[in-house]
């Protein structure tokens, strides 16, 4: 993944000096927002997929990977981490769901 980045950043366009640490840049050169990877990407590619967009969301996308993930390896405390979720409780719900 490392190597991607790299091989991104120098075609990366140029940010506003408020976005300067941002990695995923817009044509207005800001930072990319979670509402526009959602709404314009994650839509985008879903319907490619031949798949109904307005079923399925980038939310559900994330909650059906974290499930798999959990079902996979059984370790609730990795989850967490890689949800990014501060506290165990909210991680919980996808040890449920599988149960």
């Amino acid at each position: 993944m490392l190597d991607a980045i790299n091989a991104y950043l120098p075609c990366r366009i140029e940010p506003k000096a408020n976005d300067k640490d941002s990695l995923f840049i817009s044509r207005n050169r800001n930072r990319i927002t979670k509402c526009t990877v959602e709404l314009l990407l994650v839509k985008k590619y879903i319907a490619a997929a031949g798949l109904d967009s307005a079923k399925y969301s980038a939310h559900k996308l994330r909650h059906t990977a974290a499930t798999l993930m959990y079902q996979s390896t059984g370790d609730v405390r990795v989850l967490k981490e890689v949800l990014g979720h501060s506290n165990l409780n909210t991680t919980q719900i996808y040890v449920h769901v599988n149960d």
